[in-house]
């Protein structure tokens, strides 16, 4: 009887890939430059470190925001960078909010958050926003951070649209 030189082969069992603990080069505050900002981004969801990513995501809206001297703009800065990036990874592209800034520039940011606000569907901004978990990015939770500078109906509107169970 002759041996047989092939070996069963037997199904080698999957281990999940052990858990990287690294340590970062600097903290996420001191970041300074959007593009490095990116590329922790980029590190972070390929790595699925979704607690790295959302706090390196606030800290690139925050940037954009860094240069406007008054509150109320630099939130709407920090919303726009947001929405923007958002929706560049949504559609697989670079993507900028151009109407928004448009807008912004030519009819003030005050005036453009009160359309917002008081219109009967949320925007989009909002929408997505609010669907990726940022709500504290939408121009409704600006108009309610800076109420004394709108008008009582977008106050109200804004707070009835962030309600549970609303938008």
């Amino acid at each position: 009887m002759a041996k047989s030189n092939a070996r069963k082969q037997q199904p080698v069992a999957q281990q999940a890939p052990p858990v990287l603990r690294q340590t970062m080069a600097k903290p996420i505050a001191q970041y300074t430059v959007a593009d490095d900002l990116r590329t922790l981004m980029a590190n972070a969801k390929r790595l699925g470190r979704d607690d790295v990513w959302r706090q390196a995501f606030r800290r690139f809206c925050e940037l954009e925001g860094a240069d406007q001297t008054d509150p109320l703009h630099r939130g709407f800065f920090e919303m726009l960078a947001a929405y923007e990036h958002l929706l560049s990874e949504k559609n697989a592209r670079p993507t900028r909010a151009s109407p928004i800034r448009l807008r912004a520039r030519t009819k003030g940011v005050v005036n453009c958050l009160e359309e917002w606000t008081t219109s009967k569907t949320p925007t989009e901004s909002y929408a997505l926003l609010t669907e990726k978990g940022f709500p504290e990015f939408t121009g409704e939770h600006l108009v309610l951070k800076h109420a004394d500078r709108f008008s009582p109906a977008a106050v109200a509107a804004a707070k009835a649209r962030t309600e549970p169970g609303q938008s």
